[in-house]
């Protein structure tokens, strides 16, 4: 069975994260809660904001690794020794 692709599981998280946006209900103004007073750093649009963020950060990813993939897959190789020797009872 085919793993998804980076790509393919950002999408799903978008579209979870806009779906419990659209499922959330709408701010109290009388609760008295700082997303609830009308600033732009609501929780909708920071989750917005970390979505976007967090796709950048994968375009930049995949294309470095692939103008790079001998070190990419070097660098990858080492991480996981060094996880390893350090886990390792």
């Amino acid at each position: 069975m085919k793993q998804p692709s980076l790509r393919e599981e950002i999408a799903s998280l978008r579209a979870e994260v806009e779906q419990l946006r659209r499922s959330a209900p709408p701010p109290n103004p009388d609760s008295g809660s700082p997303e609830s007073d009308g600033q732009p750093d609501d929780v909708h649009t920071l989750l917005s904001e970390l979505g976007d963020l967090v796709q950048t950060m994968l375009d930049e990813a995949e294309e470095s690794f692939t103008e790079h993939p001998v070190a990419s897959v070097s660098a990858a190789l080492a991480l996981g020794i060094v996880i390893g020797r350090l886990t390792a009872k």
